[in-house]
């Protein structure tokens, strides 16, 4: 996974719009509403894909050996498309790839150019919108302001991510600044803190804070009663 603030020679990958997808799905998905959830479960939700497991590809005629991957693939199979996935490797690193494999169709990658350059960008826009689905940004940020250590130990603890991923998003959060966002990829910050309070409270509590002006006004308005 590649920082957020490189790029790739020859192409830039779409951050912005791997980003703005990704926060849309986690405004809208009624499967995701704690950490960690169900990867099989999202797409099923959001998208006709179907997952199966490497094991089950010779159902349809085909070899592990011919997938070109170790980890997942997506494929067309007819009129639909069918992720491909090992089910072997353990449960953090399967969630990641499926996403990963999801990440291409939400984000209209079209394999059919024949162009590295292109299938590294692409590389690069999946695997940060599967980490951002994963590990939202918002709410790590929210969670350094109320004073948490953001770890590899503490992002492989709370969102259910492998080590290799919790490592790659540290890297990516040190790499970017929040403040140059676009409007239109902060327009569901609000929304993504709110929907996840419930999960950021389980973890750090926001600390209730004193407001003195509005407790004036408001011993002001109720001394009119009298």
């Amino acid at each position: 996974m590649i920082a957020r603030g490189e790029w790739i020679t020859g192409t830039k990958p779409n951050f912005a719009g791997a980003y703005s997808k990704a926060n849309e799905i986690l405004v809208k998905s009624s499967v995701i509403s704690t950490f960690p959830f169900s990867p099989t479960a999202l797409v099923k939700e959001q998208t006709p894909i179907v997952c199966r497991t490497y094991a089950k590809a010779k159902k349809y005629g085909l070899e592990m050996r011919n997938f070109g991957s170790e980890s997942a693939v997506i494929m067309a199979m007819g009129s639909k498309y069918i992720i491909f996935y090992d089910e072997n490797k353990p449960m953090t690193h399967i969630g990641f790839s499926i996403l990963h494999e999801f990440g291409h169709v939400v984000n209209k990658h079209d394999f059919r150019k024949k162009d590295d350059e292109m299938y590294k960008r692409y590389e690069v826009e999946t695997n940060y919108f599967a980490a951002q689905l994963l590990m939202p940004e918002q709410l790590l940020r929210e969670l350094q302001s109320r004073g948490v250590y953001i770890t590899k130990g503490f992002l492989q603890n709370a969102f259910g991510v492998s080590e290799s991923a919790a490592e790659k998003r540290l890297t990516t959060l040190a790499n970017t600044n929040a403040e140059w966002y676009s409007r239109a990829e902060r327009e569901f910050d609000d929304i993504i803190l709110l929907k996840y309070g419930a999960f950021l409270n389980a973890i750090c509590p926001k600390k209730a804070t004193y407001n003195f002006e509005y407790e004036f006004d408001r011993q002001r308005e109720r001394d009119r009663w009298y």
